[in-house]
């Protein structure tokens, strides 16, 4: 027992040889204590204030019911908030004319923002042909066509002569063109009518057939006609008709905006009233009695007049501002969008109208594009600067970016890799060392190219994107209490190990 005793005995005396001072331990004393005395407060220091970035790779963990936030906010340069469609396509799902959570704000030819936000019509809320109107085309057109057909040579003369024209710009193959027909030339009829009772009232000297024409074009307060762009190309990319039917209002030469509202005999004749009023003087209004007219041939019953009566000044503020005026259109807003391989659109499509594929311009500015929730960015991008340089930008690298198309039938393509990635730390003050996460962004790798599309095809500016199945974990972290302590004891143990060699490398005397 006393054998086994002294051999586990670790409590040694140190020889009195070892415990005398000289000159030579001295220094190599003092020198210990600098060096350890600088190692603690180094240590000490990355204790407390120091961090360390690690990257891992992991599956990605879908949030949100497998959906993902989608933000923009694009310009387009040259398509009307009138044409401007947005649809969102998935491998899992589609939402088709996407209007909430959608703004948008007409931009007018010099490239201003208007302060007014820009709502379409739903297709269940306009009237592409007034029902009053019971004949046919062909019924309307026995005794002749009243709306005036134009070409390129009477166009211009048509515009330049007459005070007010109103012209259809259409195509024979648009289904709403055809319509519209008995309604547009049912209009034609009301305005020769009128004028013709003028004429009768006023003038009874006219001896000849033309003479008599002439004297009701002068005394009809518009002239209704119309155009087929089909036949006269050229006239239709000078006006930079987009879509068919568009009914444009000429007064004194200069085209003063394009029909939105019901296609019906009284929503244009009021629509064409408040243009005149605005155009001429008190005294020169000659409009209201082709209302009257009007009444007379479509307004079914009493309350159809008190109605037309009372919604007709608030249709002017609705409807009939300069719409030529306002070429462009932005859009933005947010939109929930499925964790799979995707497509963000935005195309021209009307609903009523007939898109002319060569007409359609889908030039953009990209001022925004981006995934996730856009707190979470601006909390990154401000707060955490311990990433990449890259970082930042390439949580939306398309932004403040433009595409411009400058040859027909073409669009921007964008394909768009998102990666996933999550940003966590280790709190300084977490002693059992569990990560808390700061949160979820979404970083993209975009390429964009022109795509070509045949002539009879709508061009669409398409955001085309795929969500990373492998994500990237951004881990912040701080050196634990162990760790601490093992390196204090580290730096203890190493400086009297390094002293020691240093002393039996020094001559004896």
């Amino acid at each position: 027992m006393s054998i086994f005793s002294g051999n586990m005995n670790i409590g040694y005396r140190v020889p009195l040889d070892l415990t005398e001072t000289s000159f030579r331990g001295s220094v190599l004393s003092v020198f210990a204590v600098i060096a350890m005395g600088y190692a603690f407060v180094f240590e000490t220091k990355a204790f407390f204030f120091s961090t360390s970035i690690g990257t891992n790779l992991v599956l990605h963990k879908s949030e949100d019911d497998g959906r993902v936030q989608l933000n923009f906010n694009i310009t387009m340069t040259d398509l009307p908030c009138d044409y401007a469609a947005v649809d969102v396509f998935s491998t899992i799902g589609h939402k088709k004319e996407v209007v909430k959570n959608i703004n948008k704000f007409p931009i007018d030819a010099d490239g201003v923002l208007q302060r007014y936000e820009q709502q379409n019509w739903h297709k269940d809320d306009m009237e592409l042909w007034d029902p009053a109107i019971w004949e046919s085309i062909d019924e309307l057109h026995v005794d002749g066509e009243d709306a005036i057909r134009l070409n390129n040579v009477s166009f211009p003369f048509a515009v330049r002569t007459f005070p007010m024209v109103l012209v259809q710009f259409y195509t024979k193959d648009c289904p709403s063109c055809n319509d519209l027909a008995p309604t547009y030339e049912a209009l034609g009829e009301i305005v020769t009518d009128a004028a013709m009772s003028l004429v009768d009232e006023l003038h009874d000297d006219l001896h000849s057939e033309e003479e008599y024409e002439q004297a009701v074009n002068a005394m009809a307060p518009v002239l209704v006609t119309k155009l087929d762009c089909g036949d006269h190309p050229d006239v239709c990319n000078e006006q930079k008709i987009q879509v068919y039917p568009t009914m444009r209002v000429f007064v004194d030469g200069e085209a003063q905006g394009d029909y939105r509202g019901h296609r019906t005999v009284m929503e244009l004749v009021h629509w064409l009233s408040h243009v005149e009023a605005k155009h001429r003087q008190p005294g020169m209004l000659r409009m209201q009695e082709i209302v009257e007219f009007a009444s007379e041939r479509v307004v079914r019953n009493e309350e159809e007049v008190v109605w037309n009566e009372q919604v007709s000044y608030r249709r002017s503020q609705m409807l009939y501002s300069n719409t030529t005026n306002h070429p462009g259109c932005q859009l933005s807003g947010s939109l929930m969008v499925d964790e799979a391989p995707g497509k963000f659109i935005i195309h021209a499509n009307s609903f009523g109208h007939h898109v002319a594929a060569h007409m359609t311009n889908l030039s953009h500015i990209v001022h925004h594009f981006s995934f996730g929730d856009l707190g979470t960015q601006k909390f990154v991008a401000d707060g955490w600067s311990d990433g990449p340089s890259s970082f930042k930008k390439s949580l939306h690298p398309m932004d403040e970016h433009v595409y411009v198309t400058r040859d027909l039938h073409h669009a921007f393509h964008h394909h768009i890799q998102v990666v996933t990635t999550e940003i966590t730390e280790n709190s300084l003050k977490n002693w059992v060392g569990s990560r808390g996460s700061i949160g979820r962004v979404y970083r993209m790798l975009e390429n964009s190219h022109l795509s070509s599309y045949r002539h009879f095809i709508v061009p669409e500016a398409k955001f085309s994107y795929d969500i990373s199945p492998i994500a990237i974990s951004y881990i912040r972290t701080s050196i634990t209490w162990y760790e601490y302590i093992t390196a204090l004891l580290a730096i203890v143990g190493g400086t009297f190990t390094m002293i020691g060699m240093m002393d039996s490398f020094c001559p004896k005397k």
